[in-house]
C-alpha cells in the first residue's frame, strides 16, 4: 500500500538538512571500523534522497542498487549493517494485496555514548601467531614509544605526510587523518583529487583549530572533507550538462 505524505512526516527524524548531514558524518566517523565501502555509499545515497521529509527515504532496495551499481542482495546486506549500528531504522510497509512491501529508511541521530561503549571486534584475519607476537611485544608497547612522521605508512602521500607532520609529528596521527580522507572519498574520486581536497580540508581545519573552536580535530577534518567532496561531485555533475535539483522534492537530476 502506497503511503501518503503525512504518514512519512510522522517519521521525520531531523529538523533541518544540516542536522541530517551532521548525523551522517558522525555515523561514518564513529562507525568507520564497522562499515565497508558499500555501506558508506548506501548511507550517503539514502541521505541524499531524504530531503522531502528530512531523514526519511522511501527508495526501494532495487532502485538503490541501480543508483550505486550494486546487486540488490549486496544493498540489503549494507542496509542490515547500517541498522545494526543504529545509523538507520527500517519500517516495513504492506502491499495492497498483502505481504511485505518496501522498507522506509529513517536515518537516526548518532548516539556517541553508545558508539564509544561498543567493544571493538577482533579482526577476523588475525591469526594465533599474530596474537602470540603481540604478547611478546607487550614490553615494547609499555614503553610508549611515539613514532614520528618518518615511520608513516607508504600508503599516505608524501605531500599529506609533510603537511600534517608540521603540526603533529606522529605517524599514527598522520595515518588516521589520511584514513578519514579515504573513507570520505570511498573510491568515488581519483587519488590526486582526494589528495588535493584532503590538503585543503586539513588547512581549513587548522585555521579553525587555532581559534580554539575545534574540540575534535579528526571529526572536524572529516566534516570539511566530506562537504568539499560533495561540492566537487555536484560540480562534476553540472559540467556534464546535468542539472541538480533540491527543495520540495527528493534530490534528482535532469539533463539540461
Amino acid at each position: 500500500m502506497q503511503w501518503a505524505y503525512e504518514e512519512y512526516r510522522e517519521h521525520q527524524s531531523f529538523e533541518s538538512i544540516a542536522e541530517l548531514n551532521e548525523a551522517v558524518r558522525q555515523h561514518l566517523y564513529y562507525n568507520a571500523q564497522q562499515l565497508n565501502k558499500t555501506a558508506v555509499t548506501v548511507l550517503k545515497t539514502i541521505s541524499r534522497y531524504s530531503c522531502v521529509v528530512i531523514g526519511v527515504s522511501w527508495l526501494k532496495a532495487a532502485t538503490l542498487a541501480k543508483l550505486i551499481d550494486k546487486s540488490e542482495k549486496t544493498v540489503r546486506r549494507a542496509l542490515k549493517t547500517l541498522e545494526e549500528i543504529g545509523a538507520i531504522k527500517r519500517i516495513p510497509t504492506i502491499r495492497e494485496r498483502g505481504g511485505r512491501g518496501y522498507d522506509i529508511c529513517v536515518i537516526q541521530a548518532c548516539d556517541q555514548a553508545k558508539v564509544s561503549s561498543r567493544p571493538v571486534s577482533e579482526s577476523p584475519s588475525e591469526s594465533k601467531a599474530e596474537k602470540d607476537t603481540d604478547c611478546k611485544e607487550t614490553l615494547i608497547h609499555k614503553t610508549k614509544i611515539t613514532l614520528d612522521s618518518s615511520f608513516t605508512s607508504d600508503r599516505v602521500p608524501n605531500a599529506f605526510t609533510h603537511l600534517v607532520s608540521t603540526f603533529w609529528d606522529n605517524a599514527k596521527t598522520i595515518e588516521e587523518y589520511w584514513r578519514m580522507a579515504k573513507i570520505c572519498a570511498h573510491k568515488a574520486f581519483d587519488d590526486q583529487t582526494v589528495l588535493d581536497v584532503a590538503i585543503n580540508a586539513f588547512k581549513q581545519m587548522i585555521r579553525t583549530y587555532k581559534t580554539g573552536r575545534v574540540r575534535n580535530p579528526f571529526a572536524y577534518f572529516y566534516g570539511v572533507m566530506d562537504r568539499k567532496l560533495d561540492d566537487k561531485y555536484y560540480e562534476e555533475i553540472e559540467s556534464l550538462g546535468i542539472e541538480f535539483k533540491t527543495g520540495g522534492t527528493n534530490e534528482w537530476f535532469t539533463v539540461v
